[in-house]
């Protein structure tokens, strides 16, 4: 990434030192007992895992399947534009938002159709919306899919009723949540407890599926599941004292109790710890053919990633031997590596503090005019 690169290593020496995550043997050792075939807890900052059972079986992933198709449409479409719901659509079996045949609405309205009462009816007249078809639109969720790096998922339909072929993990449905939770209008959507959607031919007042929406403020999404095979799946994430988790349950006896577990767990065992300080010097490098020396370089981005006891963080820095002038505010021209327990878990651009222009020959005129002048010839 950066050529004729040297490294120099500063060591925060966080009063933490044990594993990177905690795999499901450890967790019936810390008193974690989950009735769940499959779980995970990430930090969405690091994606780091911090406590998981089986995160990486291929599973049925029921309703928590239109995460996904949410986000696909929430990045090809036009929340203004006009869905018009095919009879197939109004067809579908399984949960639903009640639509009917003929039926219009925009999209924004049919996003909260889809992802508060989990209608199979707005998840196919949405793909059929945005792809043209259900096949094309299925087709840009596994693209996406690959793109989040969530390799081993792949999607067959755009609501989650079982399927040959429609699959996913714990750890990869984290992966596609921690993706989705960076869209503004998808953490607005999936926080709403309920809503009245006065478009279409009638009224309809809607809940939302999750019940933890009402159990505490802190749980703000993300989506309920529910087939035969999948059995009962919950994603969910949630905020305490600036520390946000993301919890996957999948094939659980009681996915909301179990969640519950799962994220008390997180903030009663971790806690939150200031790693990286946006704009606070870190480095200095040469300059070649600048009017100084060196560029001063700061961190572009704050980093604070949960912690327990026993972990130990530490910062390495990489940045070239020199670099050219000129450089500009705000160039990236290194990085700072984070690792917890030798593990690296975040990268943060190192970033030129100001701009410095090439040196050039009047520059060089003067500094020789000034030595001749203060050396009293």
């Amino acid at each position: 990434m950066f050529k004729k690169c040297v490294s120099a290593t500063m060591v925060f020496v966080i009063l933490f030192t044990s594993g990177f995550f905690i795999s499901g043997s450890e967790a019936k050792e810390l008193n974690l007992s989950l009735n769940a075939r499959a779980y995970v807890l990430m930090d969405p900052v690091s994606g780091r895992i911090l406590v998981e059972k089986n995160s990486e079986i291929r599973l049925p992933m029921a309703s928590t399947t239109k995460i996904m198709t949410a986000i696909v449409a929430l990045e090809k479409g036009d929340l203004n534009s006009t869905v018009t719901v095919s009879r197939k659509a109004a067809s579908v079996r399984g949960s639903s938002f009640h639509l009917e045949p003929g039926e219009t609405m925009s999209l924004e309205s049919m996003l909260y159709g889809l992802l508060l009462p989990s209608g199979n009816d707005a998840a196919v007249a949405i793909a059929e919306h945005i792809g043209g078809d259900v096949k094309t639109f299925v087709e840009l969720m596994n693209l996406k899919a690959r793109e989040i790096g969530a390799f081993n998922t792949h999607f067959k339909n755009p609501h989650g009723l079982d399927e040959p072929g429609h699959f996913t993990t714990a750890k990869d449905l984290a992966l596609i949540t921690r993706y989705a939770l960076n869209i503004p209008k998808f953490r607005e959507i999936v926080r709403t407890k309920d809503i009245i959607i006065t478009e279409g031919r009638r009224p309809r007042h809607i809940y939302n599926t999750n019940r933890l929406l009402r159990v505490s403020e802190e749980i703000d999404g993300v989506k309920t599941g529910y087939t035969g095979k999948a059995g009962r799946c919950l994603v969910a994430t949630a905020e305490r004292n600036g520390m946000r988790l993301i919890s996957v349950v999948l094939d659980a006896h009681d996915h909301f109790s179990n969640t519950l577990k799962l994220l008390n767990y997180g903030f009663s065992t971790y806690r939150l710890n200031k790693l990286v300080q946006k704009n606070n010097i870190y480095a200095a490098v040469p300059l070649k053919g600048g009017i100084i020396n060196k560029a001063v370089l700061i961190a572009g981005e704050d980093v604070a990633l949960p912690m327990r006891d026993g972990e130990k963080a530490h910062l390495k820095l990489v940045i070239p031997s020199f670099v050219p002038a000129p450089v500009f505010k705000d160039q990236v021209v290194g990085e700072i590596q984070v690792f917890i327990d030798g593990v690296l878990v975040r990268r943060v651009p190192l970033l030129s503090i100001q701009d410095i222009r090439k040196k050039t020959f009047f520059d060089r005129f003067y500094r020789i005019m000034m030595e001749w002048v203060t050396s009293g010839v």
